[in-house]
């Protein structure tokens, strides 16, 4: 009876850990990604709107060397917390993932006006970025 019950333990362990394998592969990712040092377009504080699309571009190709297929990416501008946040939006395994990278913001330079007046006049602006 002792080996029927450590066996069903070993297998439920087993099956807990291949459960839980797309939640950790995808935490590492994007823990990867995080790392706020590896943008170009944010330096001290200062984003360079001009430079947005190279770190995304820099984030997908990273995703697709890992095997994803990247469904989409979206910019968050928060002037209220003084945050810029790209979500990456991914699928791998018939599962999606969202990637997030954000980092602090204290002022954006070459923006579009259209881009301007909307964060000035609502306080956040999110924007789908197509490449």
């Amino acid at each position: 009876m002792e080996k029927q019950e450590s066996l069903q333990k070993k297998f439920g362990k087993l099956f807990d850990t291949i459960a839980h394998i797309p939640q950790k592969f995808s935490d590492a990712v994007e823990e990867g990604l995080k790392e706020s040092s590896n943008l170009i377009c944010v330096k001290n504080g200062l984003l360079d709107f001009d430079l947005v699309e190279d770190d995304i571009r820099y984030i997908h190709r990273n995703l697709k060397a890992k095997g994803d297929k990247v469904l989409g990416s979206r910019l968050i501008l928060d002037d209220e917390n003084n945050l810029m946040e790209i979500r990456t939006y991914t699928e791998k395994n018939n599962q999606n993932f969202l990637v997030s990278v954000d980092v602090e913001v204290k002022e954006i330079i070459n923006i579009p006006e259209n881009i301007l007046n909307e964060l000035n006049n609502s306080g956040r602006v999110e924007l789908t970025i197509k490449l």
